[in-house]
């Protein structure tokens, strides 16, 4: 009776492990995928910024899209 009741703690407990490791093994795989976006958009930010650093249209157009600058010759003729 002792064998079987130390047979079944042994049992229960090899389960629980393998079933707490299943769940941390994909806690780890979804933690790496989104780290793999985050590092994604990084690199795209960066690019971002060096083109808005180094390339004059690249400027114009934030300054258009983002702050609604126009140039001084241009007229704004609003649509509702």
């Amino acid at each position: 009776m002792i064998m079987l009741a130390t047979f079944a703690v042994c049992v229960t407990v090899t389960m629980r492990t393998y079933a707490e490791r299943g769940s941390a093994e994909r806690k780890f795989d979804e933690m790496n995928t989104d780290v793999q976006k985050i590092h994604q958009a990084n690199l795209s930010l960066r690019r971002d910024i060096e083109r808005l650093h180094k390339d004059p249209w690249a400027i114009e157009a934030a300054a258009r899209t983002r702050l609604n600058m126009v140039r001084s010759n241009e007229v704004v003729v609003p649509l509702e």
